[in-house]
């Protein structure tokens, strides 16, 4: 007989969006999108303790609720109600955070996924991949991503995927301005008559899945980028201080205000890193995700 789990420690991975289409809006009030997701290794450590009942959050996490608002105790919450009240039992979850919160990078929706995919073992349910997926769509667009594959597109919200095969590792410079943008508010005062341009998700597609880094770089793309740009002119520095680096292509992340640049050389993105001036922000330098067996523990890695 198996050895009853009752404590896990995952990581949660951040991601970029390579591309980022706005197609319109939706009835619902959503905008229909088409997305490159990619997996980079930032992560936030997870810590999961089984407890007898209750969902308790701790940790370090600055500038981040503590509390039932979290998404990560959310989606506990979300789990919780699906097991019937006779066999339910509790968790602490402790969370290190080192994504930032407001960033593009998919910080909350990553603690989500993560917490999901933990709570299925630790609270031994063997729920299959479809209604862990459909609870992760309920908690938020970026959410079903995380349990889905390193490298997707997605369309509708962001949460009808298709797995994408990985290319080989390149590495991505990430520069956090130092402050967060509201989702919201970049759609909001989205002019959707100036995102019909030419941009192609199928060609991101394929220069990602046949490891061309470089065209890649070059035909990165993200309608949200304009606005945020208008608004925040230091995302252009940012991007034009990147590119002076090396970088074979520069681009903001979802709705910002993180700006990551890709280098096809490791070497080259170290010194980039070195000589990158950050001010009062914050920078990483990581590569990216390939296979799920780089972050999450021995005892998870059936279900993806």
């Amino acid at each position: 007989m198996d050895e009853k789990v009752t404590h896990l420690k995952l990581k949660s991975p951040a991601k970029i969006n390579l591309g980022l289409k706005v197609l319109r809006k939706r009835e619902d009030g959503f905008h229909e999108l088409e997305t490159l997701f990619q997996m980079v290794a930032l992560y936030d450590d997870i810590e999961l303790e089984l407890r007898p009942s209750g969902i308790e959050l701790a940790g370090h996490a600055p500038g981040i609720p503590l509390d039932a608002s979290n998404l990560a105790w959310r989606a506990a919450n979300l789990l919780l109600q699906q097991v019937p009240a006779g066999s339910r039992q509790g968790v602490r979850i402790r969370l290190t955070k080192r994504i930032p919160a407001g960033a593009g990078l998919g910080g909350g929706s990553g603690n989500a996924a993560m917490v999901l995919l933990g709570l299925n073992v630790l609270w031994d349910l063997k729920m299959p991949r479809e209604i862990l997926l459909s609870l992760a769509a309920e908690l938020g667009s970026d959410v079903p991503f995380f349990l889905t594959s390193p490298a997707a597109i997605g369309r509708g919200r962001g949460e009808i995927l298709e797995s994408v095969q990985p290319s080989e590792k390149f590495y991505v410079l990430l520069v956090f301005p130092g402050f967060s943008i509201a989702t919201a508010w970049v759609y909001q005062n989205l002019n959707l008559k100036l995102t019909k341009g030419e941009n192609n998700i199928s060609i991101l597609h394929k220069f990602l899945s046949e490891s061309r880094i470089a065209d890649l770089g070059t035909s990165l793309f993200n309608d949200l980028e304009p606005i945020v740009i208008e608004r925040y002119s230091v995302i252009q520095v940012i991007k034009q201080a990147l590119l002076a680096l090396g970088a074979k292509g520069v681009l903001l992340s979802g709705s910002g205000s993180t700006v990551f640049g890709l280098f096809d050389n490791p070497e080259q993105a170290k010194i980039a890193y070195a000589k990158y001036e950050s001010g009062d922000g914050g920078l990483f330098l990581a590569e990216t995700v390939t296979r799920f067996s780089e972050f999450l523990p021995r005892e998870m890695l059936s279900y993806p």
